[in-house]
């Protein structure tokens, strides 16, 4: 499993990645839980450098204990960049984006894997859905899948947030596209889509929240897109590598398809320091209902 956790953290004004939830517990830890409940032994955290040393030491510990393989590797503005493209990127502070997080563990993962964010809650059935989907379909180059929520399910009450739009047909996902400042407005949701104009969306709109299923074919073409990324784009001050957008173009050119596993399941996560009560009152919420243990890891 790849986890995204090198994100900065802007909005939330802090390492959300690492700011507990429930006793020493982090948001990240339940996904943790629940990867491991549904049979993942193998983790890979991207993360940034100021990824605190001792949550590092923490999730060694508990991934240790539990006999899981684990890497950390570190998101630098400088991985996989060809020498012909360093000059674009001297005024870049930050890195490239989540297409660029994945490339990254190119080197480290030759198994199908999952993707997720290290802030999001997801629930125990997409961890489930994704194993499952990887056991039917094994190495195959050319299948990958996603599970995607309702968009109603996965806003903030405390701000816009970015989502990928997806259109499913039978199962498939036909196209994603990338929407950056989503809120709720009265009875209306808007973005802003790719051209940045403004449009209304559906609240049963279904979203990807970067829980992908995907291949190790898949390194191949992401590789050969940030290849065209650099290329095309003379400024890359604030450019973002977007996963969703390259398998968006990879389902168009038909070197994969991806299958849909809808759910209903209400999203929660970190995206703004008010956010941060609500995942509290979720997490406790699910503990007192028997879903997780009261203490994940018997400290």
């Amino acid at each position: 499993m790849l986890i995204l956790a090198g994100g900065m953290g802007s909005r939330y004004k802090g390492q959300k990645q690492v700011d507990t939830i429930s006793q020493k517990e982090t948001l990240l830890e339940f996904a943790l839980y629940d990867a491991i409940q549904s049979g993942v032994q193998k983790f890979v955290f991207i993360i940034n450098s100021k990824f605190p040393k001792e949550y590092k030491s923490r999730l060694e510990k508990i991934l240790t204990e539990r006999k899981s393989e684990f890497y950390f590797l570190e998101q630098k503005t400088d991985n996989f960049i060809p020498n012909e493209f360093q000059l674009k990127l001297a005024k870049r502070k930050k890195p490239l984006g989540t297409a660029h997080a994945v490339l990254c563990a190119k080197e480290i993962i030759n198994e199908p894997f999952i993707t997720m964010n290290a802030d999001d809650f997801y629930g125990k059935d997409s961890f489930e859905s994704a194993v499952n989907f990887i056991r039917k379909t094994g190495n195959s180059d050319s299948k990958f899948g996603t599970v995607a929520f309702k968009l109603k399910n996965t806003l903030s009450e405390n701000g816009t947030v970015s989502r990928g739009i997806c259109k499913v047909e039978n199962q498939l996902l036909k196209e994603v596209e990338e929407f950056v400042s989503i809120e709720k407005s009265g009875d209306e949701i808007k973005g802003l889509d790719k051209e940045n104009l403004i449009s209304k969306l559906n609240e049963n709109d279904f979203v990807s929240m970067n829980f992908w299923i995907l291949k190790p074919s898949f390194f191949s073409v992401i590789e050969n897109e940030f290849y065209e990324f650099l290329v095309e784009n003379e400024d890359l001050s604030q450019r973002e590598f977007y996963l969703p957008s390259v398998i968006d173009k990879g389902i168009h050119e038909k070197k994969f398809e991806v299958e849909v596993h809808t759910t209903n399941e209400k999203w929660f996560g970190l995206t703004y320091p008010e956010d941060k009560s609500l995942v509290v009152r979720e997490i406790e919420k699910l503990k007192s209902e028997g879903v997780y243990p009261k203490n994940l890891w018997n400290e």
